[in-house]
């Protein structure tokens, strides 16, 4: 076992613990199994490549305001969350000695989206989860009282900042196709801004972040939580899976919650999900040199440049 996570381990009393390494994102997770009980543990070192520097905040203020609003989402709704654990010192945040930030949760029984077959029942049941998260925001004020970040105007403008200086790891075709579609994105935001409010959304709603418990579907990661519009999540949701029939029961959930959506809406934040990701993650384009020039060139013919022209993105429902 690896120095910091035997430091992390004594800070929460965890003696003889076996710590297992889940996935490295944003954050580092492990899971960790001691005296028959479960927890999921996290440091805060991204991976390399991994620049959420666009994003901007604070690194222990935004997360402890991320445990403030999970816990607040356990009390107040029922959504399926995780609960932080408090260390020996009584703190949910720790900070090991090399100034790494540290949290510890309670482990959610279940089985993750992204590792079984899906019946219709929980696709549906997933979008009805995240319709019914926007609502529970839009009833509680006190949802929205997390600072997170902002997935606004401002922010586009930074990523297209972020595709100017690609040209390292981008085609030039690619970057003029980017941004345009950001420029598309923030004229459907300012749109958007005259009928709803920007309010919390999960803004990372893939497989891996759902969990089935056999009755409903819990949601994890709440890392990049943020502001943004309705659509936010539900145009996540559609990234999470390429199957169309797929993509139609997600939705079906959604409107059973929410209603009838604005397509054009929903492709501009599909989108976004995609822009987000080229944007925040390009310079690991060496990393991914099997599979990143040919994603990127099939996302600006069948996403970007749809956006940008007025059309339907054709790998959407």
């Amino acid at each position: 076992m690896c120095d910091r996570i035997g430091e992390v381990l004594s800070l929460y009393g965890l003696e003889n613990a076996k710590a297992t390494l889940l996935r490295h994102n944003e954050n580092c997770t492990y899971r960790i199994d001691c005296r028959e009980q479960s927890f999921c543990l996290r440091l805060k070192t991204p991976v390399s490549g991994f620049n959420l520097a666009v994003l901007g905040g604070d690194q222990e203020m935004l997360l402890r305001s991320e445990l403030g609003l999970i816990s607040t989402l356990g009390e107040q709704t029922d959504i399926p969350v995780q609960k932080p654990v408090k260390s020996l010192s009584g703190d949910v945040v720790e900070r090991l000695s090399d100034g790494t930030l540290v949290s510890l949760l309670s482990w959610m029984e279940g089985v993750p989206f992204d590792t079984i077959k899906h019946t219709e029942q929980m696709l549906v049941s997933a979008g009805q989860t995240l319709a019914k998260l926007r609502n529970a925001v839009e009833a509680n004020p006190i949802l929205s009282s997390f600072a997170r970040f902002s997935y606004d105007q401002k922010l586009v403008e930074s990523l297209k900042v972020n595709a100017e200086q690609g040209a390292e790891y981008l085609p030039e075709k690619a970057i003029r196709s980017i941004i345009k579609a950001l420029d598309t994105m923030s004229c459907i935001m300012n749109e958007m801004d005259k009928s709803e409010e920007t309010l919390i959304a999960h803004a990372d709603p893939g497989f891996g972040n759902m969990i089935w418990t056999s009755e409903k579907v819990g949601l994890i990661d709440w890392s990049l939580t943020g502001y943004a519009h309705s659509y936010m999540d539900l145009g996540g949701l559609m990234g999470a899976t390429s199957d169309r029939e797929e993509q139609r029961l997600l939705l079906k959930g959604w409107e059973s919650i929410r209603g009838k959506i604005n397509r054009r809406y929903l492709d501009a934040y599909f989108s976004l999900s995609v822009l987000l990701f080229v944007c925040c993650q390009y310079t690991r384009a060496n990393e991914w040199i099997d599979w990143f020039p040919a994603a990127l060139e099939r996302w600006q013919e069948t996403i970007f440049d749809p956006l940008s022209s007025g059309c339907l993105t054709p790998c959407v429902l």
